[in-house]
């Protein structure tokens, strides 16, 4: 089956079958992760993917499910002015609260409406981290797997020992690099990231 055609947008018009069909084959959703996004921002989206899998493993996580999240964290990560703006129409209807000014995270927190609007994807514990992969609010193991996993991905070109600290004990991780991201915050003075609450 190719779906190199299929948009997001065309997606609610399939028959029930196919579209439940695309939902649960990450390579026939690859195309229309792909169409929303600059081909930089899909390969990582990709490379993600990847080692979200392979830490699941870890942690007795569904390998599908965290690939799954690692495709879609960055769907509405949208290359024009015009996606942009859809993000925030997003969290204006859905969550008000969010437009607060950390524009990094907004493309997180509105991809959980979107691909509810867009797919009818109400896999929770996937929309909840990808929800969470900015700025990581949740306990769940596929969360912090999610948040670890984008900011260490291989083609960022990160050369720590994150991910396999990762491996073995996943919060020893995630605080270590929470205080990364905040050197990082305090050396470049970006407001993309805010303290998580773990």
């Amino acid at each position: 089956m190719n779906t190199e055609g299929i948009s997001f947008n065309d997606f609610m018009r399939l028959d029930h079958k196919l579209r439940k069909k695309i939902l649960n084959d990450p390579d026939l959703l690859k195309p229309l992760v792909r169409k929303n996004l600059k081909e930089s921002r899909y390969q990582h989206s990709l490379s993600v993917a990847n080692v979200c899998k392979d830490l699941a493993k870890y942690h007795c996580v569904d390998p599908d499910k965290a690939y799954m999240a690692g495709l879609l964290h960055d769907v509405c990560k949208f290359p024009d002015e015009e996606g942009k703006e859809l993000v925030k129409e997003y969290l204006r209807y859905y969550d008000p609260d969010k437009i607060n000014g950390i524009e990094g995270a907004y493309h997180s927190w509105a991809a959980k409406y979107y691909l509810k609007e867009k797919t009818n994807f109400h896999d929770k514990d996937i929309l909840n981290a990808i929800y969470n992969h900015t700025i990581c609010e949740s306990k769940d193991k596929l969360s912090i797997i999610l948040y670890i996993a984008d900011k260490r991905e291989p083609l960022r070109g990160i050369d720590d020992d994150i991910l396999a600290i990762a491996k073995k004990d996943l919060m020893k991780a995630y605080r270590a690099l929470n205080e990364d991201v905040k050197r990082y915050l305090e050396e470049v003075k970006n407001e993309r990231f805010v303290e998580n609450r773990l």
